[in-house]
Parts: structure tokens; sequence; C-alpha cells
């Protein structure tokens, strides 16, 4: 467990040996952790000094004597932070950038966009798309529990709250047979600024739909598993004809 947090806090299987090791030890020679790892003398001063640099290591000693000293486990966290910090300013510098790449990427609005995505991640990004609808409002045709299985339940309900603070509201068509009613998240219509209705018994679908601006997003079931994005303004309006069509039969 403390080696997989080790990881995703970004560290190398050598640091987080070299970082363990010295940890249970106090001021401890190059050379014994080199012993006590299994890692060549060479790459553990390597790994040592690279410790140094994000906060995790010092050392104590003269130069030919020298001591490395794992810090308090404390500093971990503290170089999360210093990511986050970094993360954050990258986010600025990218939002100021964003009007003149979005400059280069400007074609004709009568020139339909059709763009096909292959795994979980890609289609993730492709259902985040819709949070940058300039029109707030969201026509969807969701069966939930299959949702789960492409997108995973603690994405959707970030999705969900994401939507919720871009203040975008949705009008969607569900199955009952396809709801997860022991999940209350997904059940907050009003809070979570959703219409709902449920579409009839004789009807039956396996993927979802999103319908924004003058996009349509298609997420397949996990056993097709993929995703397609048409951006044309006819497209759209025949996809929202249809929806009202449902949307009228749905109760």
């Amino acid at each position: 467990m403390i080696k997989k947090i080790l990881k995703k806090v970004g560290l190398s299987d050598k640091e987080i040996k070299i970082y363990l090791a010295g940890l249970k030890q106090g001021p401890v020679l190059a050379n014994f952790l080199a012993q006590q790892t299994g890692v060549s003398r060479q790459n553990t001063y390597d790994i040592l000094n690279k410790l140094i640099k994000k906060g995790l290591a010092s050392t104590t000693g003269k130069k030919y004597n020298t001591r490395f000293i794992m810090e308090e486990p404390t500093n971990i966290q503290r170089l999360l932070d210093k990511e986050k910090r970094k993360i954050e300013k990258i986010k600025k510098d990218l939002e100021l950038a964003m009007p003149e790449l979005e400059s280069f990427h400007k074609t004709e609005s009568f020139v339909p966009k059709i763009k096909f995505y292959e795994g979980e991640e890609s289609m993730r990004n492709l259902f985040l798309d819709s949070l940058k609808c300039k029109k707030k409002e969201i026509l969807a045709i969701v069966p939930v529990i299959e949702a789960y299985r492409v997108l995973g339940i603690e994405f959707m309900k970030h999705y969900v709250r994401e939507r919720v603070k871009e203040n975008i509201k949705t009008k969607t068509i569900r199955l009952k047979s396809y709801e997860d009613y022991k999940e209350k998240f997904f059940h907050q219509h009003e809070k979570q600024l959703r219409k709902i209705r449920y579409a009839p018994k004789n009807i039956s679908f396996t993927s979802t739909l999103f319908i924004f601006d003058n996009k349509v997003v298609f997420i397949s079931s996990k056993k097709e598993n993929f995703g397609l994005l048409i951006e044309n303004e006819e497209y759209r309006n025949m996809m929202v004809s249809l929806f009202n069509v449902l949307w009228k039969a749905s109760k």
C-alpha cells in the first residue's frame, strides 16, 4: 500500500526502495543502502541526489564519510503541494495562451468534424468536453449502469460535480432497467440541475448520447468501448428533434 502511494506521488521503484530503507536507519552510508536494496552503488548515489532535490533526503558528515538522512514523511505532503503549485501555474499560463491556441484551430463553419476515440481515458476527455458548452444546456440519453462500466462511477460523480459548478443544466432520458437505486448520488435531480424522464418500456439502449452546442457525443457500451464526436449544425439539429420526440414519449 505504501509503495503504491509513493509511486502515485511520483517516486520511481528504486527511489522508493532507497527512501524506505533509509527511513528505517537514520544517518546511513550510501554503500549500506546499496547492499540493503540491491541497487548498484553508483545508482544509489544518483537516486539519493534525486531524493535530496525533492526534499526527501539530506546529508551529514564530511565529503568522504557522508551519511544520508531520509527526511520526515511529512515532506512527502510538501512535495505534493509543490507539484500542485506547479500545475496551477501551468493551468493559468495555459488559460492565457488558450485564445492564441484556439485561433490556430479555426476551420470553416460548414466543414463537419468527426472524431473517433478509443480507450477509457480518451472517452473521459470526450465526456469532459461537454463542460465547455456555451449554451449551458446538455440533452442526454444515459443508461446509468452502463455509463458506470465505461467511465467509472467515481469519474461520473466528479463529472456531475463539475457540471453543477459550471451551472450547466441537463434534460436526461434514462432507462429504469439500467438505474442504480442504491447509489443515491445520481438521484439528486434538482440539486444537480437535472430534469429527468424515463424512456418507454419498449425502448432499450446501452450507449450514452450527449447533445450540446453544435456537437453530438456518442459513448458506446463497455463491450464496444469507443466514443464518437460529431460537430455539425445540421446533424445536431436532427438529433435534437429525435431527442424531443423521445422526451415527449417518456415519463
